[in-house]
């Protein structure tokens, strides 16, 4: 007599010898040449619908990009959205939000940083659609001459709370835990941090991409995300383009970023924050600037370049480095191992 274990195994065996011929046995040939038909129909369709999305979202951003205040509705519009979902715009709490974070919004501080971000978003879903970097070169150039204009507000408002607060250190009362509040600025300090929340986020974290499903559309490659940032702008997309058609502008940005990081180290008023542009960081710009004629295509301009910042500076941390790859230069022949890297002290 069989147990009833042997008549389980049994079972089981035969299920699976049935799911096997089952999978064994095939459908009938299928039409290729139909079913090809109807993927391609498939791609151009959503390949249409693509377009048409793009189209509509840079429509919709360009618009935005049109006024201050036009960009500082949308955003506020897109932070309802995402923040405050299923919640009414009259509830408490996204009235809560206007009253605090929002009003910095419509500083005007707060508006130019929405309409300047519309515009790089506006910029990077032309170069995520396929519009050359050359092409979009001149938009780029009056982007940043905003942008440089726009640092310089937010830096006069840094620079008035930091003063503020000074003075109001300085007048405390003797033994006082807490320096007064400051209140004359305490409004652009707010407009301050809702600039910088706007222009120092990458497009795809911000409240308006994620509300507008965008993402698709904002991810060139070897592109700047953040749309504050005017080094890596030039860095990322316009040195390369620069460098590519062998055009001589690549050494403005040098001048302008040397001249830049000067003046912010001025206004520390700090002697080491100083000594350490001058001591250290110029000539590491320097030096990058001379190799810029290299990248350019000009070699002998750049090794006398680099031969003067090695002379001017023979104790920098950097020099031997320098040393090293100025000889690479001037014998072709030795080994790439021979050459040691400049390492910038300031990394």
């Amino acid at each position: 007599m069989r147990s009833p274990l042997l008549f389980a195994i049994f079972g089981i065996c035969s299920g699976f010898a049935s799911v096997a011929t089952g999978l064994a046995q095939d459908a009938a040939p299928v039409d290729t040449v139909a079913l090809l038909k109807e993927l391609a129909r498939f791609k151009d369709q959503q390949s249409t619908q693509s377009k048409q999305s793009r189209l509509s979202a840079l429509q919709t951003v360009n618009a935005a990009a049109s006024s201050p205040e036009k960009a500082a509705a949308l955003w506020e519009e897109a932070v309802h959205a995402v923040q405050f979902s299923g919640l009414p715009k009259d509830g408490v709490e996204f009235r809560a939000w206007r009253e605090k974070e929002g009003e910095a919004l419509n500083s005007p501080l707060g508006r130019n940083a929405a309409r300047l971000y519309f515009i790089w978003l506006g910029i990077t879903i032309q170069r995520d659609g396929g519009v050359p970097v050359k092409d979009l070169l001149p938009q780029i150039f009056a982007y940043v001459k905003e942008l440089v204009a726009d640092e310089a507000s937010a830096i006069a408002i840094d620079d008035a709370v930091r003063r503020e607060k000074e003075q109001a250190i300085a007048v405390a009362p003797s033994g006082a835990k807490k320096p007064q509040v400051p209140t004359v600025h305490a409004k652009d300090d707010k407009s301050k941090k809702m600039h910088d929340s706007i222009l120092r986020v990458a497009l795809g974290a911000s409240p308006v991409a994620q509300w507008m499903k965008i993402s698709d559309f904002i991810n060139p490659q070897g592109w700047e995300k953040s749309p504050g940032s005017i080094d890596g702008i030039y860095q990322q997309i316009v040195l390369p383009e620069f460098r590519d058609k062998k055009d001589a502008r690549a050494l403005d940005y040098w001048d302008f970023k040397i001249k830049r990081d000067g003046d912010a180290a001025e206004r520390t008023k700090l002697s080491f924050e100083i000594d350490k542009f001058l001591s250290l960081q110029r000539p590491q710009l320097q030096w990058k600037r001379a190799e810029e004629f290299h990248l350019i295509g000009q070699k002998n301009r750049g090794i006398t370049a680099m031969m003067a910042v090695i002379k001017a500076n023979p104790l920098h941390p950097d020099a031997m480095g320098w040393v090293a790859n100025l000889e690479g230069i001037l014998q072709p022949e030795a080994k790439p191992e021979d050459a040691v890297p400049a390492v910038s002290a300031a990394q």
